[in-house]
């Protein structure tokens, strides 16, 4: 039943269709895998055989920055996590220079937030908005090109952590559930 399924999709791919661009998404239309073109929302009539077509959200967003434990120059543990607002400026851009822009904003910002307290000792860290105005700058610089349009970022968790990190060999027992390991981290 497959095999007619399929046959069908492709007997149906040799007729043009009409694709819709939301009045949130913008995107590209690739044609042959060689030639391409940014499209704005709209209707487009295309050819599934020869051409393929790919929107994203243009709108406002916010993407998490997660927690992560960090140690400034001193040697001082600390946790630190945020947030993003971000907008599409080029879909075409987006789509076609970067690998899932949401995850890579997130890694970007981490690098950033992490290189801005190792090089720092603790007493030098005195405002959030240092931070902010740091990392924001940082992602502005490494993203140029992306297409995205970093309009600013949120420091939401900023504080002393203690981080432990146990190195064994043999069995380790945990809240009283014994797991035997040759190194936990």
């Amino acid at each position: 039943m497959d095999f007619l399924k399929q046959l069908f999709e492709r007997i149906l791919s040799i007729f043009p269709r009409i694709w819709l661009v939301e009045p949130n998404e913008g995107g590209v239309r690739c044609t042959c895998g060689k030639y391409y073109r940014s499209i704005r929302p709209g209707a487009y009539l295309y050819w599934p055989l020869i051409q393929n077509i790919t929107t994203v959200n243009i709108a406002q967003q916010i993407k998490d920055i997660r927690c992560q434990s960090v140690m400034t120059q001193d040697c001082v543990d600390m946790a630190a996590g945020g947030a993003i607002k971000y907008r599409i400026k080029d879909a075409c851009a987006a789509i076609l220079k970067v690998q899932d822009y949401d995850q890579t904003l997130q890694a970007l910002s981490l690098g950033i937030i992490s290189r801005y307290i190792n090089n720092r000792n603790y007493a030098d860290i005195n405002s959030i908005n240092d931070i902010e105005g740091c990392v924001l700058k940082g992602i502005r610089e490494d993203a140029r090109g992306w297409g995205i349009d970093v309009m600013s970022v949120y420091i939401t968790d900023l504080g002393r952590a203690q981080n432990i990190r146990l190195l064994t060999n043999g069995n380790v027992s945990i809240g009283g559930i014994t797991n035997e390991t040759s190194q936990v981290t």
